[in-house]
């Protein structure tokens, strides 16, 4: 079977704890095309998260997550307080190897150069990896990172680095959930799609994977409809996706609710289908019954698991149903699972035992994935952790549809 080029990662999904501005994002492929976006402030502290009745073995070592904050577009803030849960966790259980963990939770502001900035402090300060977080800037951080030997575990998966590059090792299932939730889609029963994005130069990318489940699955088409960034009023959107039995959305929380709101509001009965990250708590409470029945993909077991029962107890200050969220808690879970049992803990340590990880879940957070081999598709080749689980909103609620399907077969013909 030979694998099917998609081009290049065209995968973005938004948490419920993620802030936009309308019409400020542009939906990501390649190097995450976005508008200008201005950034400010400055959230960059370093700090041990451990309690002081702790005894280490060995000299303390570094960690970072970056994430935007007090920007004026994509904020990511409880995705620093995720970390800051994550460490405290790790600490508590006597740190990695008897190593005290010291976290850096850099704000790259959604800015190139502070980006640059946070990843050139994780070499300076000698990071022994770089965990989760939220950035459209893998394209300059990845490779001072990968320069440095630095590897970066749970990266957001944005950029052609993030899928391409050695030190990558990625949780999340990045495009291929595109085609995935298409797919399901087609197996709901959908005979006419439709899908809802951005109008940018991403969209012909994201709609060639979307396709291509579409495809796989036996089904048409989808029918594009392409919005203005600078949409406010979705009505009209709501009406052409409403020609559709369901509507696959690829656009943030805020615009996802405004589309449902808009079609519940004309009396279109169409089934929808947010990008992964898309389908969260935030979009139900301010959706509510326009959201009915809608269903999305996710890595990680649903947040009312209890696998995520260690998480919850770590912070109240965190919404665990936030993609993002999860993949930084999950991404300290696997770097604690690799090097248990090991006692020298450095950046060429770390990469070592990811290289020979398998059968990593993450404390049963995700499908085992296996980091030693990677994923025949061209451009996706860091993208190990295929395996998702579909979600739906029934009685108001987010709830599991069966357990995990891999969608590596929707890439081979």
């Amino acid at each position: 079977m030979t694998p099917i080029h998609v081009g290049r990662s065209v995968r973005v999904t938004r948490s419920e704890t993620m802030s936009m501005k309308s019409g400020t994002f542009v939906l990501a492929a390649g190097t995450a095309l976005l508008l200008a976006l201005t950034a400010c402030g400055d959230d960059n502290t370093a700090s041990s998260e451990s309690s002081s009745d702790q005894t280490f073995t060995g000299v303390p070592v570094t960690v970072m997550t970056i994430a935007p904050v007090d920007t004026a577009a994509i904020n990511q803030p409880e995705i620093h307080e995720s970390a800051k849960a994550a460490v405290a966790t790790i600490n508590a259980a006597g740190g990695l190897g008897g190593h005290e963990v010291k976290l850096i939770t850099c704000n790259d502001g959604n800015d190139t150069n502070k980006a640059a900035d946070c990843a050139r402090r994780a070499v300076s300060e000698k990071a022994v990896a770089v965990l989760g977080g939220f950035t459209t800037n893998g394209a300059t951080i990845n490779p001072i990172l990968e320069d440095a030997g630095i590897p970066w575990i749970g990266a957001p998966g944005f950029s052609a680095n993030e899928l391409g590059d050695k030190n990558s090792y990625l949780l999340l299932a990045g495009g291929t959930s595109f085609a995935g939730i298409a797919a399901k889609a087609v197996k709901d029963g959908c005979s006419t799609i439709s899908t809802v994005q951005y109008d940018s130069p991403a969209t012909g990318h994201s709609t060639d994977l979307i396709n291509l489940g579409i495809r796989n699955a036996g089904g048409q088409p989808a029918n594009v409809i392409k919005v203005p960034t600078t949409t406010t009023d979705f009505t009209s959107v709501a009406k052409s996706a409403g020609e559709s039995d369901c509507a696959i959305l690829g656009l943030p929380n805020d615009q996802v609710v405004a589309v449902a709101k808009a079609g519940e509001s004309v009396g279109v009965d169409t089934r929808y289908y947010p990008l992964t990250g898309a389908l969260n708590e935030t979009v139900l409470s301010q959706a509510g019954e326009a959201m009915a029945g809608a269903t999305s993909a996710s890595n990680f077991v649903v947040a009312s698991d209890p696998a995520w029962d260690a998480a919850k107890s770590a912070s109240d200050d965190v919404d665990w149903t936030g993609v993002y969220n999860q993949d930084t808690w999950a991404s300290y879970q696997v770097l604690a699972d690799v090097m248990r049992g090991h006692t020298d803990i450095t950046a060429a340590t770390v990469t070592q035992a990811m290289e020979g990880a398998k059968e990593i879940n993450a404390g049963g957070l995700m499908a085992p994935v296996d980091f030693t081999v990677e994923f025949t598709a061209p451009e996706l080749n860091r993208v190990f952790n295929r395996n998702v689980v579909y979600t739906t909103v029934e009685d108001g609620k987010i709830v599991q549809d069966g357990g995990f399907e891999d969608l590596s077969p929707l890439f081979v013909q």
